[in-house]
């Protein structure tokens, strides 16, 4: 597998310096036809795939310093502390013949310094998969993992990609993200139609960013196989600012996941104001007879009300959701948790609630309400992109199993 990675990351780089095309150290070196182009005129092939590509990368670093508290000792202990590097290359091709190309994507990750745990988001778990973790490692397994290769083709208003992908278009499906997002292997398809997107997916193996490899589909009990799952998903965006979309999936023999989202977005007064509805259900159709693997007692459900009115530099939202998870044992989940296989990092769904006060707030029948400002800084500061605000949340009667 070493070599595998190391002609990837090659091959990369290979990739990075003939399409960025690097000028010669110095004119002269150039022939006659050539001197004085700007180097992608220079090196341009005459075909789409090679000439429309894009190569890109980023080189990031993150330090995390987290403590909890410890019930047993009385006082808060090491929990994440960490400083961690990563880097990606990104390919996307153009369309040879107008119709047919190729991206492909490889990211490294290398602990500076660990003092915490190894499970942390910004590195490689030093285990194979979400569900067998090995809490005796003491180390990340630094490495490279290539998150994208995918065959992907147009022809008119239809669009399909093939091979390791993250998914495009409406449907339940979904990534977890670190710093690059998490991989399907499997087909994702759709067509886009003016105002109207259709699209459909089917995979067979995922891999979040934290694990270096891809993993098969499993049941809650870490053994059972789910051979495959799949998703379909339809969206409309109207003239007068009103968007809807349905989506559906399943994963085989385990859960089905169904949403409706709707927003409303309208341009009036000092800025815009978005709301919007969304409605996420959740049904165990486990028929395996181990309890871990009955995650619910009959339909689970969250209900999502949001709003978002943008004054620049400001924005401020306020949002509140309502969970229905009712357990059917102990060992069942017990919270909702938008995916199509339950243990985190080995799916993920099309879950738009995302507060920056972020807990899980998806307990049976808790109640939470969340409301923040973010100000952008570019009038500020001299470089552009920073921004910085403040929230809240606020949730109350959750319950677990056995509870009233």
């Amino acid at each position: 597998m070493t070599r595998l990675r190391l002609f990837f990351v090659a091959v990369a780089y290979t990739l990075l310096a003939v399409l960025t095309g690097v000028p010669a150290a110095a004119n002269e070196d150039l022939a006659p036809e050539t001197q004085g182009l700007d180097s992608r005129e220079a090196f341009r092939t005459g075909t789409r795939f090679f000439d429309e590509a894009e190569v890109s990368g980023g080189l990031y670093f993150f330090r995390r310093d987290r403590r909890r508290y410890d019930v047993d000792k009385g006082r808060y202990g090491t929990n994440l502390n960490h400083a961690s590097v990563q880097a990606n290359a990104d390919l996307v091709s153009g369309f040879a013949g107008g119709w047919l190309g190729f991206d492909f994507g490889v990211f490294g990750s290398h602990d500076l310094m660990n003092k915490g745990a190894v499970d942390h988001e910004m590195g490689f778990e030093p285990w194979g998969d979400p569900w067998h973790p090995d809490w005796s490692k003491r180390r990340t397994d630094d490495g490279v993992s290539v998150y994208k290769a995918a065959l992907k083709a147009k022809a008119g208003p239809a669009w399909a990609k093939a091979g390791w992908f993250q998914p495009t278009g409406p449907g339940v499906l979904g990534v977890n993200w670190s710093i690059m997002p998490g991989t399907y292997r499997g087909v994702n398809a759709g067509a886009d139609f003016g105002r109207l997107s259709l699209a459909a997916a089917w995979a067979d193996e995922y891999k979040s960013p934290w694990f270096v490899n891809m993993n098969r589909f499993r049941k809650n009990d870490g053994e059972t196989s789910v051979p495959w799952l799949w998703s379909a998903g339809v969206r409309y965006a109207f003239e007068s600012g009103l968007t809807l979309e349905l989506g559906c999936g399943a994963s085989k023999d385990h859960l089905q996941n169904a949403h409706f989202k709707s927003s409303y977005r309208t341009g009036g007064g000092a800025g815009p104001l978005t709301v919007g509805y969304h409605a996420y259900f959740m049904n165990d159709s486990d028929d395996s007879g181990k309890s871990e693997n009955d995650n619910f007692d009959g339909l689970a459900s969250l209900h999502y009300l949001f709003g978002k009115y943008e004054v620049p530099p400001w924005t401020f939202r306020l949002e509140g959701t309502y969970v229905r998870a009712p357990m059917s044992g102990p060992q069942s989940q017990g919270q909702f948790a938008y995916r199509l296989t339950d243990r985190s990092g080995s799916s993920s769904g099309a879950f738009d609630v995302w507060w920056d006060a972020r807990s899980d707030w998806n307990a049976d029948n808790e109640k939470a309400a969340y409301c923040g400002a973010m100000r952008t800084l570019d009038d500020l500061l001299p470089i552009a992109g920073f921004s910085a605000g403040a929230g809240a949340a606020f949730g109350f009667d959750g319950r677990g199993y056995g509870t009233a």
